[in-house]
């Protein structure tokens, strides 16, 4: 299929020029070929250009009722620029004027381009800022966790030495003491003992 050259870029759209017959009425037909390759390349911005053209007939708007329903699949935007006001009528009675967007002017084309411009840069920020506070919040948590973990390990540690303290000699402290006392007690009685002998044996 030959690239097609009859459109260009008008904002977000890729604005088609409206093919006609040789008397001068729009052709149904050849649009819906033109829109084809558009199709193909993945637009989702499609507008056609009927500035030069006074009047419709049914088989236009049945085509443009066709090229509306592929492009809601794709929730994509299908488009009219025409600044007469018996083409609208023509859209109106075919209902289209409820189904596809209508523009009298290209400002105003260019106008809906910039606001859906500006939306589509809203919502990669709002998304953006929300994946920015998930992250931030996550490390928060894992230093708790961490923190916790550490503080328990290390009381539990310091239970266990103590403990072990306790058994190795911290239990009884006088068990030590009261042995001593003893020993010197039994000492003190015989030195007694063997000095009342000495005493003894002199006197006599």
């Amino acid at each position: 299929m030959s690239e097609l050259n009859n459109y260009r870029a008008a904002g977000l759209f890729d604005l088609l020029s409206a093919p006609v017959t040789p008397i001068g009425a729009f052709d149904a037909e050849q649009f819906k070929k033109d829109v084809e390759p558009l199709l193909e390349k993945g637009s989702v911005f499609i507008a056609v250009d009927l500035s030069g053209l006074d009047f419709l007939y049914s088989d236009a708007c049945s085509a443009f009722n066709i090229v509306r329903q592929e492009f809601a699949k794709k929730n994509g935007v299908f488009a009219v620029l025409t600044d007469h006001d018996i083409v609208e009528d023509c859209l109106r009675k075919a209902g289209l004027d409820k189904t596809l967007t209508i523009f009298r002017k290209e400002a105003d084309m260019m106008a809906f381009s910039m606001k859906e411009d500006m939306l589509k840069n809203e919502e990669g920020e709002v998304k953006m800022a929300a994946e920015v506070k998930s992250e931030n919040r996550r490390p928060s948590g894992s230093m708790h966790s961490v923190r916790r973990r550490v503080t328990g390990r290390f009381t539990k540690s310091f239970n266990a030495i103590h403990k072990d303290t306790t058994i190795k000699g911290m239990d009884n402290p006088f068990k030590e003491e009261k042995r001593g006392s003893s020993v010197w007690t039994w000492t003190l009685l015989g030195i007694a003992a063997v000095a009342a002998v000495v005493v003894y044996i002199v006197l006599r």
